[in-house]
């Protein structure tokens, strides 16, 4: 099955927080939904929805007041095709009102592998639960130094630690990785999965936390992620062989 690429936005933000992803043109809206909370970074603690040409596709509720598809039997072929001007938008946490812009780059493209994937982004994603844009944008001053209360009760709760910049792509390809197994391209090897892993373990030392990973690598001379995956890399050509 042919891909489809998506540029992904989070409006109202600036710098804008986006993504770049590649997903099978066959997936559905609930299926893409789980990718965008990994890609983006949120952590489907509320509900969504999607907008089309005047549609909306989601998990209908009793409170509801206007009609509602189920994004589970909604195909992102059928509705790519007729999204004007190439645009439809994702609404997530009705409460916090984060909506996404989601254009239509390219379809037709060459089945990958991974895939859905992680292709481009910028900017951290705001965290859950902080007041939609205005509270994401105090974080970001707090974060700064600046004198903002509701930013620095936020950042308190996140541990006095917030970068607006950082894209953590390994967080997001892990992420990433239970969704692309249902669709049965593949994925990664044991030994990659397992060398995301220790990817991950190794940036969490740098950041001065540790872990029980540490000194079974050390004992092996590995110091840092250049290291690792050169190790990770000889075992896939030694796998190879067999």
């Amino acid at each position: 099955m042919p891909d489809i690429q998506l540029r992904i936005e989070l409006l109202d933000t600036a710098p804008l927080v986006w993504r770049r992803v590649r997903v099978p043109e066959q997936i559905t809206l609930q299926r893409l939904h789980t990718v965008i909370q990994a890609a983006m970074g949120w952590y489907d603690y509320h509900l969504f929805e999607f907008e089309c040409d005047g549609r909306y596709y989601g998990e209908p509720d009793e409170w509801g007041d206007r009609p509602i598809a189920m994004a589970r039997n909604a195909q992102l072929k059928r509705i790519a095709a007729r999204a004007p001007d190439n645009t439809f938008h994702y609404m997530y946490d009705f409460g916090d009102g984060w909506e996404h812009r989601i254009t239509v780059e390219a379809t037709g493209l060459d089945e990958t592998n991974p895939c859905p994937r992680l292709i481009d982004g910028a900017m951290a994603c705001p965290p859950e639960d902080i007041g939609g844009i205005p509270g994401y944008e105090a974080l970001k001053i707090a974060a700064a130094g600046g004198d903002d209360e509701h930013g620095k009760m936020v950042l308190e709760a996140l541990d006095g630690h917030f970068d607006p910049h950082l894209l953590d792509e390994d967080e997001v390809d892990f992420m990433l990785e239970h969704i692309q197994a249902g669709f049965r391209r593949g994925g990664r090897s044991k030994v990659e999965r397992d060398a995301n892993v220790a990817k991950r373990e190794l940036r969490s030392k740098s950041r001065g936390q540790g872990s029980p990973l540490d000194a079974m690598l050390e004992a092996q001379g590995i110091y840092n992620v250049e290291e690792l995956m050169q190790a990770v890399q000889a075992e896939i050509d030694r796998n190879k062989k067999k």
